[in-house]
C-alpha cells in the first residue's frame, strides 16, 4: 500500500483523491477539497464514468440517463461534468491510475487542458459524425442494395422458366456484393484482422485499403521478431497510425508515409514519419488529434511524441512496454 506523508500531500496543487479497491477515499488533497467545496462532487460517480459504467454527465444527475459517451470511456483519459453550486455545469478532464492495491484519481477543469476548445464537446461531436456516415453508408449503399434484391426477388414470379436461372444467378451474385459491403462497413468499425490474425496484418490491409481509395502510400516496415500483444496494444497502435496517416494525408502535402513496427527484446517501437511540409508544434500540440493519440499511448504504458519543423516533415513515435502484453492474447501477433 502507498504510504502517504499527509502534510506533504496537501501541499500538492492539484486536485487528487487516493481510494482502496473497494472505493473509500484514503486520502485526498487541498484542492480535492476545494473541488468538494465549490462543486457537487460524487466521488464513486466520477470513479463510474472512468470505468465505463456510468455517461459523461452522470455526476450532475441522481442515475445514468444512458447520455453520450456510455461505455466508451478509458480510466486513463475520460471527460466529464461537475455542476457548481450555483448549479452552473463545467467540463472536467479526469484520469485514474493504479498503483496495488489503491486507485489514484486526479482531475483538471477542462480550460486548464485546452483553453480553446471543449474536449467534451470534441469527443461528442467525434462520435455523432462516427454516427453520420454509418447512417449515410447504410442508407446510400446497403439500404439500396438490400431494395434492389426484394425489387429482383419479387420480379422472379414474372420471369420465364428459361430466363429464371440466369436471374437467379444474378441475384446471387448481387447478394454477394451486398455482403462486401457489410463486411468493408464493418471492417472500418473494427477490423476483423486485428482479432483473426493480429496487428501486423491488420496494418497491411489498412494500407492497401488506403493506397485503393486515396492512392496514399505507406511503406511498412517490420524488425526484428514479433510477439504477441494485448488487444488493448493492438487496438490503440492502429488506431494511431489511422490517426497519423489521416493527418499527413491532409497537411503534408507529400502522398506516402514510412510506417517501422521495431520489435526489441522488452518493448516495440512505433514510428509514423513523412517528409512533408511540418506544422508548428506550439501552435498544435493541445490540437484534439494530438490529445487523442497521446491518450492512446498513455493508455498502454507508452510515451507518444511528435517531432516536426517547418519544411522537415514530421515523426511519430513511442514505445510501448512487451512484457505486460505477453499475459493475454497469447498467439494474436505470434505469426
Amino acid at each position: 500500500m502507498l504510504q502517504l506523508d499527509n502534510s506533504l500531500f496537501q501541499t500538492i496543487q492539484e486536485p487528487i483523491w487516493v481510494i482502496d479497491q473497494k472505493g473509500q477515499q484514503i486520502a485526498k488533497t487541498h484542492m480535492a477539497e476545494e473541488i468538494e467545496t465549490n462543486y457537487r462532487f460524487k466521488l464513486q460517480a466520477v470513479l463510474d464514468i472512468s470505468r465505463g459504467k456510468g455517461c459523461a454527465l452522470h455526476s450532475t444527475k441522481e442515475e445514468c440517463l444512458n447520455c453520450p459517451l456510455e461505455g466508451n470511456l478509458s480510466p486513463s483519459g475520460f471527460p466529464f461534468v461537475l455542476l457548481s453550486k450555483e448549479e452552473r455545469p463545467e467540463e472536467f478532464w479526469g484520469r485514474v491510475d493504479e498503483n496495488r492495491d489503491q486507485l489514484i484519481l486526479q482531475i483538471r477543469n477542462k480550460t486548464n487542458v485546452d483553453s480553446q476548445d471543449s474536449l467534451f464537446e470534441y469527443l461528442n461531436n467525434v462520435r455523432e459524425l462516427e454516427r453520420k456516415k454509418i447512417a449515410q453508408d447504410l442508407h446510400d449503399g446497403i439500404a439500396q442494395s438490400v431494395y434492389g434484391l426484394m425489387l429482383e426477388t419479387r420480379g422472379l414470379k414474372w420471369v420465364s422458366e428459361a430466363q429464371r436461372a440466369r436471374k437467379m444467378q444474378l441475384i446471387d451474385q448481387h447478394f454477394t456484393e451486398v455482403l462486401k459491403e457489410i463486411k468493408d462497413l464493418a471492417g472500418e468499425l473494427r477490423p476483423m484482422a486485428i482479432d483473426e490474425f493480429g496487428l501486423v496484418q491488420a496494418l497491411e490491409q489498412f494500407i492497401e485499403r488506403t493506397r485503393e481509395m486515396t492512392g496514399f502510400e505507406i511503406d511498412l516496415i517490420v524488425l526484428g521478431v514479433k510477439q504477441p500483444l494485448t488487444e488493448a496494444v493492438r487496438i490503440s497502435i492502429y488506431r494511431i497510425v489511422q490517426e497519423a496517416a489521416s493527418n499527413a494525408m491532409k497537411y503534408s502535402g507529400e502522398n506516402s508515409l514510412e510506417l517501422i513496427l521495431d520489435f526489441k527484446d522488452e518493448a516495440l517501437l512505433v514510428r509514423i514519419r513523412d517528409q512533408g511540409k511540418g506544422f508548428d508544434l506550439i501552435q498544435h500540440e493541445s490540437g484534439f488529434g494530438l490529445v487523442n493519440m497521446k491518450e492512446r499511448a498513455h493508455s498502454i504504458g507508452s510515451h507518444l511524441t511528435v517531432d516536426s519543423k517547418r519544411g522537415q516533415g514530421t515523426v511519430v513515435q513511442m514505445q510501448i512496454p512487451l512484457k505486460e502484453g505477453q499475459t493475454e492474447n497469447e498467439h494474436s501477433d505470434s505469426r
